[in-house]
């Protein structure tokens, strides 16, 4: 599938456990960050004691793969995620298709929070120590969310999460 932007490009990665498919900037400054995230992933609506943990697993799996110092906000970014959930733990609703019923956007903004202050805190700052999570993300300007295969235990629930950036942007 050609992107219609030529700075973009889709493809399919491996990323943990899963293939997911990714958009990324062609004329990244660096290679771009794959990794995968496992463990509940909390939505915002979730009580503050469900949400602060998982932000806080985001942030230090970014933090810890993103190199020696944070990465500059004023870059333009592409970002890919990639969902899989165990819907037991969502509370397994069904809609009449089968389909697990999860409101996805409430999912993608912790991630979203995480993902921002993993990229852009200091070198010396505790991801469990962040109060405000009001990291600047607004040059993330290309974002692909993706329903993964559903999740058969607890454990294997997570995410893919793909990141690229580029000095002249995807625009």
């Amino acid at each position: 599938m050609p992107s219609e932007n030529p700075r973009l490009i889709f493809a399919y990665r491996n990323i943990g456990r899963w293939t997911a498919p990714t958009l990324e900037l062609t004329d990244s400054e660096r290679t771009p960050l794959r990794l995968p995230i496992m463990g509940y992933v909390a939505n915002s609506i979730a009580t503050r004691e469900t949400v602060k943990p998982w932000k806080v697993t985001v942030a230090s799996k970014i933090k810890a793969a993103r190199g020696m110092g944070p990465w500059d906000p004023q870059l333009y970014y592409a970002i890919s995620i990639g969902f899989s959930f165990h819907p037991q733990s969502h509370g397994n609703r069904r809609r009449s298709d089968g389909q697990v019923h999860l409101d996805v956007e409430n999912f993608v903004k912790p991630v979203i929070d995480g993902l921002a202050a993993g990229l852009f805190c200091d070198n010396d700052k505790d991801p469990s120590r962040i109060e405000l999570w009001n990291y600047d993300d607004s040059n993330f300007n290309t974002l692909l969310i993706h329903r993964l295969p559903d999740a058969a235990k607890p454990e294997d629930e997570g995410i893919a999460i793909s990141v690229s950036s580029s000095l002249s942007g995807g625009r």
